[in-house]
């Protein structure tokens, strides 16, 4: 870490420290009830930034986002806050500030939950403490948490290009990628002392994707923030899976037809059916292997499959795929390679749920003839390639024409470069890499992990590396004193797929944190989308996998054990 950024996180844990000590000195009486004094958390004076608003908001079922496009949540009453940390303008005359939402109980539970972000960030999504697995819910606030999000410190511009401009602003760049936590905790703890008159008992951390990604952070970079972080589908090495996502648009242009512009449609790489016969062919070959013909594949070490199985014969004109085909979804799956053969980010598992919407949505689209493609890895992927992670940052005007033109042996380098104002490179403002987790564990803090094995985006594979990397690291002795995996069968991106993606996760890990009581396996449950909608599973902790008995109920997790 740069030593003025360094500066900067010890001074906002230092403030911290003082402020909440010097607002326990003051305290001689307890606080009036928060529903009495909410307004007047609007004139609290927090650690660098101040509060903007603060409103009470009555329990039932509300927008609790700025946003226009927020869903309703049951919420508890509650007092709402909002402020912003660190204003200043960027190297790009542009202004600048981490902005959060604190969302305080009048009936607290003496909990913290710091709510991670997703994508981009670059606005503040509803800090009502989503929980993990399938679904939507208040989760955290509704049981009685403190609930903070954040934008991570910066704020979404209008225009296509308006999710990526911060990526030109140094600083906004490591605001994203870690140094965000430190100051909105620090925020949050000492408004959660002006409102209870005390400090949380246990403080948590929980998020999936880019928020999975800051959970790691914390543990390895602010091992004294979070008692328990929940970390799913980490996008922990997110520029390299970036570049990779240009590659897999480059291998899906060459069996794609082309539009009226001359431009790879990549939406009708694959047809829905020729989906399907790669997913059976996955089934075929690995289904049983758990002992149950289930339409699941649980054994991923045991999966041994080759699409190349699955080319036509001589005359076969259904449920097969034609040699070029079947050469790209090997390649999608074996990962991209530099030209000295490489593999620059990682494999996939062979997995059945690429046929769900939730997998075609990141790689090919929902839309055949759309032009430029839906695809996130077409849009999403590429700008935060191009603007975040590439040192000195590529400044496109045409992501879609930026993917099929990457040439990851030029760029690849780029995610490890520093140049000019950009003393930081992607490797260390966005990775959290690191195996080193002493000071986490010194203080008896808890991480648990969970990955769908049908994630288009960031490999479940990659995470088993990292958690294989801790277990080699401490052994595994150690490692099941702080830390679990939970691979879900099925499971696209954080939740959705043909899959169990419903499970609890907040709970275990409470036990664990409060009650010393180890997490061994969670059950998982199928949501409205399956095919199977009472279906349960045991989701086993890695690198146990469920296994059929032999005997029961198909549809229950009691007739499966995890070995």
């Amino acid at each position: 870490m740069l030593f003025a950024q360094y500066q900067l996180v010890k001074l906002a844990a230092v403030t911290s420290i003082v402020g909440l000590l010097l607002a326990a000195c003051a305290t001689t009486t307890p606080p009036p009830p928060l529903d009495l004094a909410c307004a007047d958390l609007a004139r609290a004076a927090i650690p660098m930034g101040r509060v903007t608003k603060a409103a009470l908001i009555p329990a039932g079922k509300q927008k609790v986002n700025m946003r226009t496009s927020s869903p309703e949540f049951e919420v508890p009453a509650h007092c709402d806050v909002w402020g912003r940390l660190r204003e200043r303008t960027g190297v790009d005359g542009k202004p600048y500030h981490i902005g959060f939402n604190l969302r305080l109980p009048l009936q607290w539970n003496g909990r913290f939950l710091f709510q991670g972000g997703g994508g981009t960030d670059g606005v503040i999504r509803e800090s009502v403490g989503l929980l993990p697995g399938g679904g939507q819910s208040a989760g955290a606030l509704l049981r009685g948490f403190a609930v903070v999000s954040t934008d991570a410190g910066h704020q979404d511009e209008t225009g296509p290009l308006g999710s990526y401009l911060f990526g030109l602003d140094p600083q906004a760049r490591s605001d994203l990628g870690y140094a965000h936590l430190p100051p909105v905790n620090a925020a949050a703890l000492a408004l959660i002392h002006q409102a209870y008159g005390r400090s949380p008992d246990y403080r948590y951390f929980s998020g999936c994707s880019n928020g999975g990604r800051q959970g790691m952070m914390a543990a390895q970079r602010f091992p004294d923030l979070f008692d328990g972080i929940i970390a799913g589908a980490p996008a922990y090495r997110v520029p390299y899976a970036a570049a990779e996502a240009t590659q897999q648009i480059q291998l899906l242009a060459t069996i794609s037809p082309k539009a009226a512009n001359g431009r790879p449609l990549i939406g009708s790489a694959f047809s829905r059916n020729e989906l399907k016969t790669v997913a059976d062919g996955i089934l075929n070959a690995c289904d049983a292997l758990d002992g149950a013909k289930d339409g699941m594949v649980h054994d991923i070490k045991g999966c041994q499959f080759s699409p190349k199985t699955l080319v036509c014969a001589a005359g076969q004109t259904t449920g097969c795929l034609t040699a070029a085909k079947a050469d790209v979804v090997e390649k999608l799956f074996a990962g991209a390679k530099l030209s000295n053969g490489t593999r620059f980010y990682s494999d996939w598992p062979f997995d059945p749920g690429l046929n769900h919407p939730g997998w075609m949505v990141w790689r090919i689209g929902l839309n055949p003839t759309a032009m430029p493609p839906g695809a996130v890895n077409a849009t999403l992927i590429p700008g935060s390639l191009a603007y975040a992670f590439t040192t000195p940052p590529d400044q496109p005007t045409d992501l879609y024409e930026y993917a099929l033109n990457y040439k990851a042996d030029l760029g690849v380098p780029k995610l490890s470069a520093r140049s000019g104002i950009y003393k930081e490179s992607a490797d260390e403002h966005s990775n959290p890499t690191s195996t080193n987790l002493d000071g986490f564990k010194a203080r008896r803090g808890k991480i648990l992990f969970f990955h769908g094995m049908s994630d288009p985006i960031f490999s479940a594979n990659d995470t088993v590396r990292y958690v294989e990397a801790l277990r080699a690291r401490d052994s595994v002795a150690e490692f099941e004193r702080y830390s679990r995996l939970y691979l879900v069968p099925g499971m696209t991106h954080c939740s959705g797929g043909v899959a169990t993606d419903k499970f609890e996760m907040l709970q275990p890990m409470m036990d664990w944190v409060e009650k010393g009581i180890a997490p061994q396996q969670l059950v998982g449950e199928a949501g409205p989308q399956s095919p199977w909608p009472k279906r349960t599973r045991p989701l086993c902790a890695w690198p146990q996998q469920a296994f059929y008995k032999g005997q029961g109920d198909l549809e229950s997790a009691a007739s499966f054990v995890c070995r």
